[in-house]
């Protein structure tokens, strides 16, 4: 089989290493003689499995003794529900919209919470909202982001320095590739099935002042989903496990700030190779706010997308389309891409401008 090389924007690459561990685990976890996928939630496999994740978040992230990591099912949009109805009615939420996943969240915040607000940075730009003067966010309790918009490769790397100090944060498809502050954030949520994992597990860092009393059915409480350390219910056990050994595997490359020179790096040599071929390609995103994490460009030549597409397959280099909503080409350059995958694309890349001039 010729091998693959997976630029998808999710769910992305997992490390060789990681794979040889689950493989090994899925027939024989730990010598017990089960596979990985027999365990008990309940059991002190599975404890051990969750202390394991809670100690190397503790050393990638630096996380304040007043944060609780929850790891609860599936994909990050049901947090669209979860959050508004732990907010609360009397409270106001507002919702910074520079995407697609941040207008969905912010239409979804509205069904549930009146007082939701749109800053919306398709009508005013991002650089007036992340003004650490802009006083608009003032009237609003809490204030939601999205870090980083897979479609339209637009990040927002810089958000610590936003004017409000109960921040909530879609960090999806960036969580684990930088190091940041928690110093006006009160939620973090992020799908594993970009940088740190598979998917079926969404992973919440959760400030114990966010954590209120509102009267929720148990699973839409946030208090008691924490309370009960992830396990109020059966947890996606194989998904978590997962995430144990990319955590391992991120501590044993050089951690966060290893990442977060390769995303910079990678992205950096894409974005100059795009600009200085602008007759053949082009980025319409700003550059202060272009994404590390996922690369958006399009060709001058329409025909040539296709081609690119069909082409870039045939040589084992696949998710490079753009989204069904804008088209493209999108990139995604999340961890487990290394130089030497990356430099195979690039190669090809390089190639195909060079053949259809």
């Amino acid at each position: 089989m010729n091998k693959i090389y997976n630029f998808s924007p999710g769910p992305s690459k997992i490390n060789e290493s990681v794979l040889k561990e689950v493989k090994n685990s899925l027939e024989n976890y730990k010598d017990t003689g089960k596979s990985i996928l027999e365990i008990s939630h309940r059991s002190q496999d599975f404890d051990e499995i969750l202390n394991s994740i809670n100690k190397n978040f503790q050393n990638l992230f630096g996380i304040p003794d007043d944060f609780k990591i929850l790891l609860l099912q599936g994909g990050a949009t049901f947090q669209n529900s979860l959050i508004p109805f732990n907010v609360g009615p009397e409270k106001s939420i507002g919702c910074l919209v520079n995407g697609t996943w941040g207008q969905k969240t912010y239409e979804d915040f509205s069904k549930i919470n009146n007082e939701t607000v749109l800053y919306d940075a398709n009508k005013q730009s991002l650089d007036t909202f992340l003004d650490k003067d802009f006083s608009g966010f003032n009237k609003v309790d809490y204030l939601h982001i999205t870090s980083n918009e897979t479609i339209e490769g637009v990040q927002l790397k810089s958000f610590n320095k936003i004017n409000h100090n109960k921040l909530i944060i879609d960090m999806s498809s960036d969580f684990g590739s930088y190091k940041f502050d928690f110093n006006n954030v009160n939620y973090i949520y992020a799908g594993a099935q970009k940088n740190m994992g598979i998917p079926g597990v969404t992973v919440c860092l959760v400030k114990d002042s966010f954590l209120t009393d509102e009267k929720n059915p148990s699973y839409l409480n946030l208090n008691k989903l924490t309370n009960a350390g992830s396990v109020l219910n059966t947890p996606p056990t194989f998904s978590i496990f997962v995430l144990k050994l990319v955590t391992e595997w991120m501590i044993k490359s050089g951690g966060l700030e290893y990442f977060e020179e390769k995303s910079k790096r990678q992205s950096n040599v894409l974005y100059d190779f795009i600009d200085n071929n602008s007759s053949q390609v082009n980025c319409k995103v700003e550059k202060t706010y272009r994404s590390n994490s996922n690369v958006v460009f399009n060709f001058t030549n329409e025909a040539d997308t296709e081609n690119f597409i069909k082409l870039s397959t045939e040589k084992g280099i696949i998710g490079v389309n753009g989204h069904r909503s804008v088209g493209g080409i999108r990139v995604s350059l999340f961890n487990s891409v290394d130089d030497e995958m990356f430099e195979y694309f690039m190669d090809f890349f390089k190639q195909f401008l060079v053949e259809n001039k």
